[in-house]
């Protein structure tokens, strides 16, 4: 991947503000306006597409416990490793356990079902079942989470491996960033804002931006030429090798 392939703020600002007849941001509307629709136009594009993606990583804290990164959704893979941050080594899959909660110190923890079996048969991982005289539990060490709240919390196992990697789904960039536009999502993003800005205006003069909005909402939604669906059908028939390019070119920027 290169400059290349993404399109500048600038020109993306350009063509809006013509398009609309903006350019000298006189209409109520300040450039910051216009750059935070085109971030809510990528926002929308990445959770109906799941096309971006980004890498995190962090030493294990004491207390097992990590919020999650700002601007993420869909937790995809997650993996407690060996060597040194951000070059894993030895990698250990991490996996889900339902109802785990160890807030507040990380150190105790409340879940349906427990590890030592004292809330009943631990399903998450039957083949360490063993048995006592007066209680069923499961011995080796377990590695899982549960995310509540906006806080991805750690079973205390994972304390064996000193880092975590965590690989969610992105919304695009961060409020007050410029945004990341890749060059097949151009007409998508200047449709969307230019729908926005004349839906605004249609509410100081109906009569004059009505029509506009329409044809504008027509241009973004129509569901054989409309931009949004072309934008969506483009990045689900790229090239895989291709598509990986982009996400590692543009997870690089996110990578923690």
């Amino acid at each position: 991947m290169n400059a290349n392939d993404f399109v500048d703020v600038e020109h993306l600002l350009a063509e809006i503000t013509s398009t609309v007849n903006d350019t000298d941001y006189k209409k109520g509307f300040p450039k910051g306006w216009y750059i935070s629709r085109i971030q809510d136009a990528l926002q929308e594009l990445s959770i109906d597409t799941f096309w971006l993606t980004a890498i995190f990583d962090y030493e294990i804290p004491t207390n097992f416990q990590i919020p999650i990164p700002e601007n993420t959704f869909n937790l995809r893979e997650i993996y407690a490793y060996q060597g040194s941050l951000c070059n894993p080594v030895k990698t250990q899959v991490v996996y889900w356990k339902r109802l785990f909660d160890n807030r507040y110190d990380g150190q105790g923890y409340t879940a349906r079902v427990k590890d030592d079996g004292s809330n009943g048969a631990d399903i998450f991982q039957p083949n360490q079942r063993t048995y006592t005289r007066n209680l069923q539990g499961y011995y080796g060490p377990k590695y899982y989470y549960n995310i509540e709240e906006g806080l991805l919390m750690l079973s205390k196992d994972c304390q064996a491996f000193p880092y975590i990697r965590l690989k969610f789904n992105m919304m695009g960039s961060s409020i007050g960033d410029k945004p990341v536009v890749p060059r097949f999502f151009e007409r998508a993003v200047v449709d969307y804002v230019k729908t926005k800005f004349y839906d605004a205006m249609k509410s100081r003069d109906p009569r004059m931006y009505r029509p506009l909005w329409v044809d504008a909402k027509g241009d973004l939604e129509d569901l054989t030429h409309g931009s949004w669906n072309k934008a969506k059908k483009r990045i689900k028939t790229m090239d895989t090798s291709a598509k990986m390019s982009m996400e590692e070119y543009i997870s690089s920027m996110y990578h923690k």
